[in-house]
């Protein structure tokens, strides 16, 4: 890390790893930085339930083709946050003869240990030395002056009730990043019209900003699910197409688990048309289909909880690193900026410090 501050301001709001890895570059090169984040803890879609029985019920597992996100999970292997999966996979097409045909891995797949997000929040209490880091700050708008500086206004909420206990604004930034859905970030840019007058039309007109709104981010169901026995599937990881199921894992496989844990997602198709279903059916859709698959009655479950994931999988990524609008000090990132996965994410926060630094020596 580099002591010595060189005076300039950057907010990061989210703190999904894509977040977290820009604050990181960006605070070892002197900038001052707040990242905010509406979430209890750092990682966004990398999710990991914290009470007992735990699953990863986000991102499943990550693969490294860039050589320097390899060296980096290297790195985080030496350190034991992360683990090879060396599961049995498949794939799975139930429209068929409901056939399991076993598939070998193209790359290696690691998980966190001992949860997905074990490597995030390590990346997180690492940025607590260098950085301001702010959990459960939900930002509403976003605010720019006549000087270009930037402010954020929010709520930070309660940790039980979810709900809002005060306000908050934080004020004077000379960059903003938004590490967030596309939807998302088009909700709060849209803010900045109401507060900066002829300010924001730049901004809402800007190239960048075309861009983000072109991805599109599908839903996805995640169901949590703990069997009382082992139910008749030999693999570990299944693939499933033609099926409301996208993907069946048994979480309790991975490194460091126990139990008898699954996870199963539904699919981008299904997901968006039951969107506004209640937990409940969709649960029991996702186990019938579960039990589909097992071509059996499933042991007893012991344990059900749905998460929706409102936005998902980008479904045409930009492969592009990150957005910069150079003219008006703000930049998007996430995994949706790069490609799909765990390393997109990454390799998006790299390059969204590093568009920053280039334009700060540009101006300074």
């Amino acid at each position: 890390m580099i002591d010595a501050k060189n005076g300039i301001k950057v907010v990061v709001v989210g703190a999904g790893l894509g977040g977290i890895v820009c604050a990181q570059s960006l605070a070892d090169k002197g900038f001052e930085v707040t990242i905010v984040d509406k979430g209890r803890q750092a990682g966004g879609r990398l999710a990991s339930r914290e009470r007992q029985p735990s699953f990863d019920y986000g991102a499943q597992y990550l693969t490294a083709s860039d050589s320097f996100f390899q060296d980096v999970v290297a790195n985080w292997s030496r350190a034991g946050l992360v683990s090879p999966w060396c599961g049995r996979f498949a794939q799975a097409e139930i429209s068929s003869d409901f056939s399991l045909v076993p598939s070998v891995p193209h790359k290696e797949r690691y998980v966190g240990v001992p949860k997905m997000n074990s490597f995030v929040v390590a990346l997180a209490a690492e940025l607590n030395k260098s950085a301001a880091l702010l959990s459960q700050h939900r930002v509403i708008s976003l605010e720019i002056n006549s000087s270009n500086c930037f402010s954020i206004l929010g709520e930070k909420t309660d940790s039980a009730s979810e709900s809002a206990i005060e306000t908050f604004s934080l004020t004077g930034f000379d960059y903003a990043v938004l590490n967030m859905p596309p939807p998302q970030i088009v909700a709060l840019i849209n803010t900045v019209g109401t507060t900066s007058g002829a300010l924001a039309g730049r901004l809402l007109t800007s190239k960048a900003l075309d861009l983000v709104k072109q991805v599109e981010l599908s839903p996805c169901f995640a169901l949590m699910v703990q069997l009382a026995s082992s139910p008749a599937l030999e693999y570990d990881g299944i693939k499933v197409a033609n099926s409301p199921l996208a993907w069946v894992a048994r979480d309790s496989s991975k490194p460091q688990r126990a139990g008898e844990n699954w996870v199963l997602h539904a699919s981008p198709q299904w997901s968006n048309s039951h969107i506004e279903d209640s937990l409940s059916d969709v649960t029991a859709a996702l186990l019938a289909e579960f039990e589909l698959l097992n071509k059996k009655s499933l042991p007893p479950v012991l344990f059900a909880k749905c998460h929706r994931w409102r936005y998902a999988l980008p479904q045409n990524p930009l492969a592009l690193g990150a957005l910069f609008d150079s003219a008006n000090k703000i930049g998007y990132c996430g995994d949706w900026c790069q490609g799909n996965n765990i390393e997109a994410a990454y390799l998006s926060g790299r390059h969204m410090a590093e568009a920053i630094v280039r334009d700060s020596a540009l101006t300074s």
